[in-house]
């Protein structure tokens, strides 16, 4: 048998609904795919029949397997293989479809014939059939949708008969309200037809429309009409100017008061000015006079500290170049020299006449440079002094050095002569030159024990400087 191409015989339709025939349906005339009555039946390779529309729609993506082959158990390749280029019109099915009884299965509708007449005359075209509005969606009959479109349907659009705007049937409402063109009333004088964008101008002109008295903010609550509104004005302008007149002279006499008590103010703020000035002016003198008292003070605070300081010097000094420093409390400053915090202690100033060379010793508990940690460091120190120019220098004297035995036995002496070419014997520039002397001066072993030059905490320590030549 011929094959004919299947697209000449192209439908967008599925099958024919079941319930369009009048008797029942024989399976043969039975769609494979969609199970309603064929319509333009073809037939596969396979033997079993779809409509075309259904077996295009089947294989759009590409041959496919015959599910009625497998359901009944005959599936077998190749001719179970649906393709719609293998698929042929089965033109004697349609024939005996076509001749088949149908009847019409809208309700209300009486129409009968056969399937071919249905499909030729009658299908999309019965008045009795429902279909849904292309705008709403609402099934409606298919006699009524041009009324429906015109008068029924919500989602109808419409065209404002005032001022031609298109908009939709639920917002008729909404449109009125807003509408320039809406004709409108006037509720005083009663004129219609007044489009809404002239309504104001015409209330404003209007002379039967009500108008509140200008003059409502002082006390007329009378509302007139516009068109007497004058009259009524003109009268109340000269009550009002004469109410005007005596609260003007009232409150030229408040601002009469007014200004005599602010003259009183003004003078009186005058008055405590110049009272303020004159207390400025004594704080101000008795600030200077607590600032010359404060530098009074301060300057004799420092002379009573130089006094002071000159008594505790003369209270140890001698003027014989011989000098005795006791030094108590040995083992708590030896303490403190070992930990660092006091590493060495200067004695008090001596000299060599009343008006000769000024000295000190310095000496280190716990020994310094070679002596350290191993022996007591005795140091010699000159320092300046009130009559250092009428001195010889470089200092040249012998100067002896002595611990003294508190038994009197056998002092630790050290003697040495000053090195002249030393900055240590040069005429002092600042308060004293750097030391010079013993950092050997005595082993602290001899100082350990029962030691003859300690006793009761307590050591002593001897300076004679040679007077030969002075």
């Amino acid at each position: 048998m011929a094959r004919i191409s299947i697209p000449s015989l192209e439908s967008s339709l599925p099958g024919i609904p079941q319930s369009v025939l009048a008797v029942s349906m024989e399976t043969k005339y039975q769609c494979q795919q969609c199970h309603q009555v064929l319509r333009k039946p073809v037939q596969a390779q396979c033997g079993h029949r779809f409509c075309v529309h259904c077996l295009k729609l089947l294989t759009s993506s590409g041959p496919k397997p015959c599910e009625a082959c497998r359901q009944e158990e005959i599936y077998e390749e190749p001719q179970s293989i649906l393709n719609s280029n293998e698929a042929f019109p089965d033109n004697a099915a349609g024939r005996e479809i076509a001749s088949l009884p149908a009847k019409c299965i809208s309700e209300g509708c009486s129409w009968t014939g056969c399937i071919k007449e249905y499909e030729a005359q009658h299908e999309g075209k019965c008045e009795y059939e429902r279909v849904p509005c292309e705008t709403c969606q609402v099934l409606i009959l298919r006699s009524e949708k041009e009324r429906h479109n015109e008068r029924e349907c919500e989602a109808r659009t419409l065209n404002c008969k005032y001022c031609k705007v298109s908009f939709n049937f639920k917002e008729i409402k909404a449109h009125d309200e807003i509408c320039q063109k809406f004709p409108m009333q006037c509720k005083d004088c009663g004129k219609k037809k007044i489009p809404r964008e002239k309504f104001l101008d015409h209330s404003k002109s209007c002379a039967k429309s009500k108008t509140a008295c200008p003059f409502s903010e002082v006390g007329c609550k009378v509302v007139v009409d516009v068109a007497d509104a004058v009259t009524h004005n003109e009268g109340l302008v000269f009550i009002v100017f004469s109410v005007v007149v005596l609260q003007v002279r009232a409150l030229e006499n408040i601002v009469c008061v007014l200004n005599r008590e602010v003259e009183r103010s003004s003078l009186t703020l005058e008055a405590f000015s110049r009272q303020h000035r004159l207390d400025q002016d004594k704080i101000e003198n008795l600030s200077n006079k607590v600032r010359q008292l404060e530098r009074t003070l301060t300057m004799r605070d420092l002379q009573l500290a130089e006094t002071d300081q000159t008594l505790r010097e003369l209270q140890f000094c001698t003027f014989d170049g011989v000098f005795v420093w006791k030094i108590a409390d040995f083992s708590r400053r030896r303490q403190d020299a070992v930990a660092g915090r006091t590493p060495a202690m200067f004695s008090p100033a001596f000299y060599s006449s009343k008006y000769g060379y000024k000295m000190c010793l310095r000496l280190y508990l716990n020994g310094d440079g070679t002596g350290r940690g191993t022996h007591l460091s005795l140091f010699f120190v000159v320092m300046r002094g009130k009559c250092d120019a009428l001195l010889k220098w470089p200092f040249s004297q012998k100067v002896t050095l002595m611990l003294l035995d508190q038994n009197n036995r056998e002092h630790i002496i050290d003697a040495f002569r000053p090195d002249v070419t030393s900055t240590s014997f040069q005429r002092p520039i600042s308060e004293m030159n750097i030391a010079s002397g013993c950092p050997l001066f005595c082993p602290l072993a001899k100082l350990a024990g029962k030691s003859s030059y300690l006793r009761d905490d307590t050591i002593f320590i001897k300076a004679i400087v040679d007077l030969t030549g002075l």
